[in-house]
């Protein structure tokens, strides 16, 4: 198996994984930060216990190290954006809002990393982009400005993640999800009214903590490794169409027309980005000198 295509697959499982994480927010009944407070603990002590157990140790360099601290930066500021905004404005406009950070990852490798951007990669961007506008276009509400600047934050913040890891190709990125969580946890201590969980939401949140974050964005974590962050971001949208699948078969809430129509944009999408290229036609020998 090629680097490519090993990245496209560790992304994708890491996706699939990641899918699971509206459903279980969804069962969870307590505050947004009592639950924020716990998943970023419950990931970091997963994270970290699994790299204690691996027979290697990280001995990073100190550019590494600065690396390491800032994808941790960007993913706990994208996931504390992320519950801002869906409190600021509707989940729509957030929603939309985020399928901006595969155009946002793909100008910040262009012009940080000197990454080559294909065509075919901006036209599937710019599906992604409408197919995701049309999935919540029937749900759309006019949100407050300040939700909606906080939502493109996350974007950016999700974006700038991945091309931190990028840049830190080949090396494990995985261990900077320990102070990620640590950092995402702190925030909220400061904010939630309680720490103490319903105990009908304890095995969800056990599910959620230590089970489909950490394995998620270990897996994903993986994909910059060997895939352009332009391409991971643009494969993150999935979740997107995945996620309200889950909670409709789960909670019978069945997506309205334009999620179908939006979500068959995406898989067509997809599929074009992974398309493999058409291949050059040789000169004929007639013709040849």
């Amino acid at each position: 198996m090629s680097p490519y295509h090993k990245g496209v697959l560790l992304t994708l499982a890491g996706v699939a994984v990641l899918s699971l994480d509206a459903l279980l927010i969804r069962l969870i009944s307590a505050d947004h930060w009592t639950l924020l407070f716990w998943r970023g603990l419950l990931l970091s002590l997963c994270i970290g216990t699994a790299c204690l157990c691996r027979r290697h140790r990280y001995r990073p360099s100190r550019r590494l190290f600065g690396l390491g601290l800032g994808s941790a930066l960007f993913y706990a500021i994208c996931t504390i954006t992320f519950v801002i905004s869906i409190r600021l404005t509707s989940v729509a406009n957030t929603l939309i809002i985020l399928s901006a950070a595969p155009l946002i990852g793909a100008l910040l490798s262009r012009f940080v990393l000197q990454e080559s951007v294909s065509g075919r990669t901006w036209l599937a961007i710019g599906l992604c982009i409408g197919g995701l506008a049309l999935v919540f276009s029937g749900s759309r509400d006019q949100g407050h400005l300040l939700g909606d600047l906080t939502a493109l934050l996350c974007a950016a913040s999700m974006a700038a993640k991945f091309v931190v890891e990028r840049a830190a190709s080949p090396a494990d990125m995985t261990p900077a999800l320990v102070p990620a969580g640590l950092l995402v946890s702190l925030f909220a201590l400061f904010q939630t009214p309680t720490l103490v969980m319903p105990a009908q939401d304890m095995l969800w949140m056990a599910l959620l903590g230590l089970g489909v974050v950490p394995l998620a964005y270990a897996l994903i974590t993986q994909g910059p490794r060997y895939l352009p962050a332009a391409e991971v971001s643009l494969l993150m949208l999935l979740e997107m169409i995945l996620g309200p699948l889950w909670v409709w078969l789960v909670l019978a809430e069945a997506p309205g027309e334009q999620a179908w129509m939006g979500g068959l944009v995406v898989v067509m999408a997809l599929l074009l980005q992974r398309l493999p290229a058409p291949r050059r036609r040789q000169s004929s020998p007639l013709f040849a000198k």
